[in-house]
């Protein structure tokens, strides 16, 4: 790349006067504000001039009389910018002419060097004043102005050679007059150099010459100046265009007037040499190289448009230190090469994603896909190779998906580690485990203990770190301890070794939480029938055979009827018992049929149950049902029945003869609240969170019997209805049970 921009920056440059470099050069001289010498005069030859004095040309007694009265005035020098390069047809007047540039002593005359061309195999191409006009100048120099390939004059050549003879400019020999310098060839540069405008049109002082020749301008405005003598009339002299951001014309002997002042204090600007210039230009494709080999191409459009800045800015530079360097092949060149970088890159892209795709339709498929279509000869390479790739970005993402949707609809919390430990994939269940503060919170699995609680100290650090493979069972899978979720689920934590083909990821580790939630329950559940029927079953069985067994005997039977009725007492009691455990353990297993239930009415039905119960105990029950829609709720309304029940006739059991029960129902915001109080024997205050469990009571006085079942099928029934149950209570003062149901709307 490097090689083929070269050659183009080079060319270019070459090219430089074409481009807009003059129009960048004039853009910043028109910005610059030094102001010309006041002590440079311009006598101009205008129309007031030429209808005083006649037509043009005329008399040379006339200039001599110009000489003589700035003369007089105590002038400094004289530039007579007008060709006279022929001999008057009157010697007497070259005479006259030459005496008074004699009288003043530092007058200068221009000559003519024609173009070459023009006068093939001639030698009168340089002309010269005559010999008296020749040697009463102080200096005679070339006054020829170069012309860019634009038309605007930019430039004049200090040193002209001719035929072996070195003819210098004529402002040269004015400013090594007034500088007392030696005159010499080497003196100026011998390129050519651009005159630094000071301004436009008339920024000299100008008068006019019939002015000056009549005695019209006082002689302190002419005192000690460098007066110009030049044509200013239209169509008359010389007039140049010195800018492309003007349209005015500059007479010739005001150019010369802007180059003496740039003689004087060395401002002139000099162009750099071809050789360098082009250097140069090349010089940001080099640097363009080296930042895109360094960088690898990223950053590329800043690192152009930076350069493009720094070029200009070093064309700025260079002009303020006097030095002209054309920045625009440079700029052209940095254009080039962007594109042509950019064009590379995508052939090699395209080249890239071609056997990128063609690797990609070789590995087997994780679903079935309908093979791409033939696009061959369908557009360019480009519409092409999208084609392509859209369809092979449709497989990737598919895939993915498909293998993110079936990790996520796996029924196991599971964890894709690296072999660091850090989580790189968690399905929704596993982050569900892991929710915190509304955040997925886990990025290594040494947080997972945060999360969990393990039944044992080492139920975790049994499979993290990873033990060595001697650790593992047959299958190559680590066991750890049980442990359990903020939610009461209870898991075993698993772990095994991930291996894959891909080489982005060097394995890493599946750690996974089997859920033993139901085989814990059922084991609870077995071991709280082994506890009914080893204990409370036993106990009415027994009795009954105990009291069978003393019937036997004549000498301790009882009489019929109370051996009936004792015996009809135990066996109630065990058939109430095992209702109350199959009531139980039905909520607790089974799914509950729900419909719309207006609670109220459960409520009066219980209570019209419960009435005999309070009428044999002389125990009075009130009741308040405030909700005026009769408490909606969704629900099964044999269970709420019984909940309800058990909860009333344990407040009538437990309140002594003459007491009261208070039954009220209210909507309390989205619940319908059922509350049940007495004033009956109270639970003591570290009794109250265990009286909801199975098989316990709080009857120390032995107040009445039970089986400590009935307020679990309360919480069991409050729990499967999205609701809660809870007991305010005070020993020896009565209790209050209130239970929570989701209300339902109408």
């Amino acid at each position: 790349m490097g090689s083929l921009l070269l050659p183009i920056a080079f060319f270019l440059y070459s090219l430089s006067p074409l481009l807009s470099d003059n129009f960048f050069y004039d853009a910043w001289l028109s910005r610059q504000s030094e102001p010309p010498s006041a002590d440079i005069l311009v006598v101009a030859i205008d129309e007031p001039s030429l209808q005083a004095l006649g037509r043009w040309p005329w008399s040379r007694d006339v200039h001599t009389q110009l000489i003589d009265q700035l003369n007089a005035a105590g002038v400094q020098s004289i530039v007579l910018d007008v060709l006279l390069v022929e001999p008057s047809s009157l010697p007497e007047e070259d005479a006259r002419l030459a005496n008074a540039m004699h009288r003043h002593g530092s007058t200068y005359l221009p000559m003519a060097l024609l173009p070459e061309s023009l006068l093939e195999g001639s030698t009168r191409d340089v002309l010269t004043p005559p010999p008296p006009l020749l040697s009463a100048a102080k200096g005679v120099g070339h006054i020829n102005v170069m012309l860019d390939a634009d038309g605007v004059a930019r430039s004049v050549e200090l040193l002209i050679e001719r035929r072996g003879d070195v003819w210098p400019q004529l402002m040269t020999l004015l400013a090594d007059g007034e500088n007392k310098r030696e005159h010499g060839v080497s003196s100026w540069p011998t390129e050519a150099i651009r005159i630094p405008f000071r301004g436009p049109t008339g920024s000299y002082p100008t008068v006019s010459y019939h002015d000056v020749l009549m005695g019209y301008v006082p002689a302190s405005l002419l005192r000690g100046r460098t007066v110009l003598v030049g044509m200013t009339a239209l169509g008359l002299g010389d007039r140049y265009n010195i800018s492309l951001l003007s349209s005015s014309l500059m007479p010739g002997v005001e150019v010369h007037a802007h180059l003496l002042d740039a003689l004087r204090n060395e401002t002139y600007i000099r162009q750099v040499d071809s050789w360098i210039g082009a250097f140069l230009a090349s010089l940001p494709i080099v640097v363009l190289m080296l930042l895109a080999w360094w960088l690898r191409f990223r950053y590329l459009l800043l690192v152009v448009l930076s350069l493009g800045v720094g070029v200009l800015c070093a064309s700025l530079v260079a002009l303020n230190f006097r030095w002209w360097w054309p920045p625009f092949a440079s700029l052209i060149a940095l254009g080039i090469a962007f594109i042509a970088i950019v064009w590379q890159s995508q052939a090699t892209l395209l080249s890239w994603f071609k056997r990128e795709l063609e690797l990609l339709y070789q590995e087997p498929s994780i679903l079935p896909f309908r093979e791409p279509d033939d696009i061959r000869g369908e557009g360019g390479k480009l519409y092409q190779q999208s084609q392509a790739l859209e369809f092979a970005l449709g497989r990737i993402v598919e895939g993915r998906r498909f293998i993110l949707g079936a990790m996520h609809s796996l029924p196991l919390p599971i964890f894709i580690l690296n072999k660091k430990g850090e989580v790189l994939q968690a399905n929704k269940k596993a982050l569900a485990i892991c929710w915190e503060e509304g955040e997925q919170a886990i990025d290594h699995i040494d947080a997972l203990p945060s999360f969990l609680t393990f039944e044992e100290k080492h139920g975790f650090s049994t499979i993290w770190p990873p033990q060595p493979a001697g650790m593992s069972n047959v299958n190559g899978i680590q066991i750890g301890g049980l442990c359990t979720d903020r939610d009461g689920r209870t898991y075993r934590l698993e772990m095994g070794e991930l291996s894959t083909t891909t080489n982005s990821a060097a394995g890493g580790w599946l750690v996974w939480l089997v859920d033993l939630t139901s085989e814990v329950e059922a084991e609870a559940q077995r071991s709280s029938m082994l506890s009914f029927l080893s204990h409370d079953m036993k106990a009415p069985q027994a009795r009954a055979l105990a009291f069978l067994e003393a019937q036997k005997n004549p000498a301790s039977a009882a009489t019929q009827a109370n051996f009936y009725s004792y015996l009809e007492q135990c066996l109630t009691m065990g058939l109430g018992m095992i209702n109350d455990f199959i009531n139980l353990t039905r909520a607790k297993s089974f799914d509950l049929k729900k419909e719309f239930v207006l609670f109220e009415d459960v409520v009066m039905e219980v209570l019209d149950q419960v009435y005999p119960l309070a009428k044999v105990k002389d125990i009075k029950v009130a009741s308040k049902l405030k909700d005026e829609d009769g408490a909606p709720v969704m629900g099964d309304k044999n269970y709420l029945a019984r909940a309800v029940f058990n909860l009333i006739e344990n407040a009538v059991k437990y309140t002594p003869s003459g007491g009261e029960v208070n039954v009220l129902v209210y909507r309390q915001g989205k619940w319908i609240v059922l509350q049940v109080s007495d004033n009956g024997v109270g639970i003591e205050s570290d009794e109250i969170n265990d009286i909801f469990d199975d098989f316990t009571r709080s009857d120390k006085d032995g107040v009445a019997e039970g089986h400590g079942l009935g307020l679990a099928l309360v919480k069991t029934v409050a729990a499967k209805h999205g609701g809660e149950i809870f007991c305010e209570s005070e020993f020896g003062r009565g209790s209050q049970f209130t239970m929570k149901l989701p209300s339902c709307e109408l």
